[in-house]
């Protein structure tokens, strides 16, 4: 193994000296590039072979022709590229081909080893490439495809090009990628025939290449395909006539429908649509067309996803088409026309409503929406929380609407009313009937408005009913500490503080969350030093270390020793 490395080695002696001699690296660099490729030739050397290996060396060796071509324009030098940068492509080139040979089944490398044929202009060893790539993967479409591309992208040979779509067509008849290839360059074809005869002859072939894939490929978005290269290419208006024709005869599936309204939208028109088409419409022919179809699709196919999808494409509608105050109101159309059909989704509901409070739509009309969508839809929770806020000076109508909702309403949904409906709610009667019906709510995740309930009810029905209501909460589980700290907070900052009642709330808050939290035990420690309570706080550290669960006790410990320091 070493001979054979000392010599590559060898071998590349006049390249180093030529870089040297070019003053294009110094000794010191041109040891170190010696030194690297050795390391390297030792690796390719070895009897198991990693592909890490020949990556690694690669990317140095590309990465130094880089720094070469840098330094010559930096010093504006040109001499002796024959020695030195001819000299590492053979080279490369010759890794590449061991790089392929071992590793025969990875795609990727015959990408990179293309790449680099065209990087160094050694293109003729590209046909070459794709030969033997196709040789090994000719049984997947895409290396036929890379192949057209090359001939017809880069070498210009749409004969080729084609060849190679034909041979990988015969070896999958089902492959969409390579149809649309091969109509392609039959469209290209059509577009250099010179004479009449040559032009109608390509464009029977194009007529039947797209009419046998067809036959082959069942999918739809391969039709869309060939319409929009028909499109690109300005084909015959025979062949876009009948792709038209062929899209239309698949109607029955939604697909169909957003892809003619796009297409409307960009000046290409199927004459069927104008059964259905509102001529009355003051909007520009194109958006009426457009518009047309997605109602008539939503009628046959009365999805939420496609009503969502129809709004989102109004959204992007561009100036050319019509105006801001047009598309706004087209916009709004098309969500009373999703409202009306029960076809808005949740985020659609948020969406149309901000866009009519917008408008300023009378309240009337909102009412009646809300009203209308929260019997079809009563599971969205935006419709309930609009409701409320419309009513949000009528506490009675509010607990009317929270009531209602509560029913129909997912957990967390409900919490979200009984939040907003505790933040608005200010009349001290009404508060207390919230409070009755919180009490009689079956929902167990509501009882997290608990902290929020209880200071609303302090700041606008006094201290008396904030004590009644504390003691009615904490009889009831799971009880938040913030319920307990909320108390605490209430009576201490009362102008005559009654220790007796805060050193009750603290015990509460110890039975309840004694054995996990660290806070609750320091707040009380700092509140009986605070009062004059000297013998208190040894006594309930003492009570702490007992209660605290074992993973605990140490922070707890922690935290004690820094509160008397400081």
């Amino acid at each position: 193994m070493a001979e054979q490395v000392n010599q590559r080695i060898e071998l590349m002696i006049n390249e180093l000296e030529q870089m040297r001699r070019t003053n294009l690296f110094d000794d010191e660099e041109i040891r170190d590039i010696s030194r690297k490729r050795k390391e390297f030739e030792y690796k390719l050397q070895r009897r198991v072979k990693h592909k890490e290996d020949f990556v690694q060396y690669l990317s140095y060796e590309l990465a130094l022709l880089e720094e070469i071509s840098l330094r010559r324009e930096q010093a504006k030098l040109s001499e002796k590229k024959n020695d030195i940068e001819y000299a590492i492509a053979k080279r490369l080139n010759k890794v590449f081909k061991q790089f392929i040979y071992r590793f025969q089944n990875d795609v990727e490398i015959y990408f990179e080893y293309v790449k680099f044929c065209k990087s160094v202009g050694f293109e003729q060893a590209i046909s070459t490439i794709i030969g033997q790539m196709l040789q090994i993967h000719g049984d997947k479409p895409k290396m036929w495809q890379l192949a057209s591309k090359w001939e017809r992208i880069e070498q210009e040979d749409l004969a080729t090009a084609k060849q190679f779509l034909l041979k990988g067509i015969h070896r999958h008849p089902e492959s969409a990628v390579l149809y649309l290839e091969l109509f392609e360059i039959e469209l290209l074809l059509f577009h250099k025939a010179e004479s009449p005869e040559d032009k109608e002859k390509q464009i029977k072939i194009a007529d039947v290449v797209w009419r046998n894939g067809v036959k082959n490929v069942n999918d739809l978005t391969f039709l869309f395909k060939l319409c929009d290269l028909c499109l690109k290419y300005d084909a015959d208006k025979a062949i876009t006539d009948g792709i038209k024709q062929e899209i239309w005869s698949k109607r029955d599936q939604q697909e169909i429908w957003p892809y003619i309204a796009a297409k409307e939208l960009e000046g290409t028109h199927w004459e069927e649509i104008e059964e259905f088409a509102d001529n009355d419409s003051f909007y520009p022919k194109q958006l009426r067309n457009f518009i047309s179809v997605y109602e008539e699709a939503l009628l046959k196919f009365p999805d939420q996803n496609l009503c969502t999808k129809y709004i989102h494409d109004l959204l992007g509608v561009t100036d050319s088409i019509c105006n801001d105050n047009q598309k706004i109101d087209a916009v709004k159309q098309a969500w009373l026309f999703g409202h009306e059909h029960g076809l808005l989704t949740n985020e659609m509901y948020e969406f149309g409503i901000d866009l009519l409070k917008l408008e300023d739509e009378s309240q009337e009309q909102l009412v009646e929406i809300l009203d209308a969508a929260s019997k079809t839809n009563p599971q969205l929770v935006c419709i309930w929380k609009e409701k409320l806020l419309l009513n949000k000076s009528d506490d009675k109508k509010m607990l009317s609407i929270l009531q209602e909702a509560s029913k129909v309403l997912k957990s967390d949904d409900a919490l979200t009313l009984w939040n907003l409906t505790t933040d608005y709610i200010n009349s001290p009667n009404t508060l207390k009937t919230l409070h009755k019906r919180f009490q009689n709510c079956e929902n167990v995740v509501v009882l997290a408005i608990k902290p929020k309930l209880l200071q609303k009810v302090y700041d606008h029905n006094g201290l008396k009913a904030a004590r009644e209501l504390y003691e009615d909460l904490i009889r009831t589980p799971p009880t938040q500490l913030e319920v307990h700290q909320i108390m605490i907070d209430i009576e201490r900052a009362q102008e005559k503080m009654n220790v007796k009642n805060i050193r009750k709330y603290y015990e509460c808050a110890i039975q309840h969350h004694g054995s996990e939290d660290i806070s609750i035990w320091m707040d009380y420690m700092k509140f009986e030093m605070d009062s004059g309570n000297i013998q208190a706080p040894s006594t309930l550290y003492r009570r702490a270390i007992a209660t605290l669960k074992k993973e605990f006790v140490d922070e707890f410990i922690k935290l004690h020793t820094l509160a008397k320091l400081k």
